[in-house]
């Protein structure tokens, strides 16, 4: 009557793997790592094309970590046994160094040179898009200036209005009958 006799009890102490089966685990972890390479050097690669915000930066950081720990989540219930151990972050964190040093170096290397056009393009883009800004901003301001000239060439009002509708055809006729023009109109 031993715990022998409880067939749910011994699948929970079937647990332990094999030596093995551990490093095929740890191997696994090591692959993990790759992944998790290749979406740091698109971060750095986004991070190269468009200046970030010191806080855009950390959320980015902070996006990339929890997408990290996800595929570490993903990764222990699927092939750990929902067991997590520490040698999976160890296999990812020596995956991501062999990736990074190698092949990421190398890509790298080759983005400074793909991107260096697109920075140029993208430097004159901006340069143009001042220039334009300015002199919009300096025609706006001439308008201003011409407007208040304009403004102040304008002929004085004539004492006397040419309408043929009108009854007094004098302002001052028209002071003196003590309706405006306008009202002498709406009639």
């Amino acid at each position: 009557m031993g715990w022998q006799m409880i067939p749910g009890y011994l699948k929970v102490l079937e647990t332990f793997r094999t030596v093995d089966e551990e490093l095929l685990l740890f191997g696994g972890s090591i692959l993990l790592g790759i992944p998790a390479g290749v979406a740091w050097d698109i971060l750095r690669l986004f991070r190269k094309l468009l200046w970030h915000h010191a806080i855009v930066v950390a959320c980015e950081d902070i996006f990339y970590l929890i997408c990290l720990s996800f595929l570490f989540l993903c990764y222990t219930s699927t092939f750990g046994g929902g067991d997590f151990r520490v040698y999976y972050i160890i296999g990812c964190l020596l995956g991501f160094l062999v990736y990074y040093l190698t092949i990421g170096a190398f890509l790298m290397k080759c983005s400074d040179l793909i991107l260096m056009p697109v920075h140029w393009l993208w430097d004159h883009f901006v340069c143009i898009c001042i220039k334009l800004k300015l002199s919009f901003v300096k025609y706006a301001k001439k308008s201003k200036f011409r407007k208040k000239n304009l403004q102040n060439d304008l002929q004085k009002p004539v004492s006397k209005v040419y309408n043929k509708n009108s009854i007094c055809s004098d302002q001052s006729n028209q002071k003196k009958a003590g309706k405006s023009y306008v009202q002498q109109r709406k009639r």
